[in-house]
């Protein structure tokens, strides 16, 4: 069985756009061009810096990886023209880093270990937030995040604590304002990724969670309802319970069956 090669990808991006970063880059850097986890990224990085080459260190409050040989490199804009993997030629660039052939293997990989890895349900939150913390205008507050987010206020503000604590965004208290490493995430890009990830039950996973448990809420409300109009009212209780239980399915299966909400379009300020 041929080795796998999306490491060889995750390192190649990462020491190319370090290469015109004066050598450092941030995993989340890599997110607009892969549609992987932050995980996985760190995964890969952290194993090339226990060579000599490499090193992870804190940049601004942030983590980042420093590649010694490009620090004396000018810092300059990333547009390759060229696939990071097997160095064809780009027909486009479009955020888009690797050959078709180069895209669908890696693709494939990252299907196989969808199986038994966590990636997809860590994945389709983290693009999500960096792809609106990099599109919103500033100050970027965690209220304004979670008005454009398909999580719930709370997780948001979860996810968000998670991604300060691991050195991935930066919380500047005084603006109640987040802000990740320099990067840009178009809505192009995002919507690639983002289709791509959704396609693995992982990453729906939280997502129905919390629509079953709206479903289920919304049920027991009409039930609850039905029983009070039947005790209040003195209608038959037969004819209420059935007619409650009816309503009651209706609304659930709706909700069970409602499209994935669709991330509001987000306008320049």
């Amino acid at each position: 069985m041929s080795e796998p090669i999306c490491p060889v990808v995750i390192e190649n991006l990462a020491e190319q756009i370090s290469a015109t970063q004066g050598g450092v880059v941030h995993a989340s850097q890599l997110l607009p061009y892969l549609p992987v986890n932050i995980g996985l990224i760190d995964q890969v990085l952290n194993r090339m810096a226990e060579s000599d080459h490499v090193a992870r260190h804190a940049v601004s409050d942030l983590s980042a990886y420093v590649f010694r040989d490009s620090l004396c490199k000018s810092p300059c804009k990333f547009a390759p023209s060229k696939c990071v993997y097997s160095n064809e030629s780009l027909d486009s660039y479009e955020y888009s880093v690797l050959a078709p052939i180069i895209r669908h293997k890696v693709e494939a990989e990252l299907k196989l270990m969808a199986e038994d890895h966590v990636w997809p349900s860590e994945a389709v939150w983290e693009h999500e937030l960096f792809y609106l913390i990099d599109n919103l205008p500033a100050p970027v507050t965690t209220s304004t995040i979670a008005g454009h987010s398909r999580l719930p206020l709370a997780k948001v503000e979860q996810r968000l604590k998670e991604l300060k604590q691991r050195g991935d965004l930066e919380y500047h208290a005084e603006l109640k304002s987040w802000t990740q490493a320099p990067s840009r995430y178009p809505e192009a890009a995002y919507a690639r990724n983002d289709a791509f990830i959704r396609k693995f039950p992982g990453a729906i996973k939280e997502e129905f969670e919390n629509r079953l448990i709206k479903a289920l809420g919304t049920s027991f409300g009409i039930l609850a309802l039905s029983f009070l109009l039947a005790i209040t009212a003195k209608f038959p209780f037969p004819l209420v319970a059935l007619g409650g239980s009816a309503l009651a399915l209706i609304f659930f299966m709706r909700i069970i069956k409602a499209p994935a909400k669709q991330i509001p379009a987000i306008y320049p300020s």
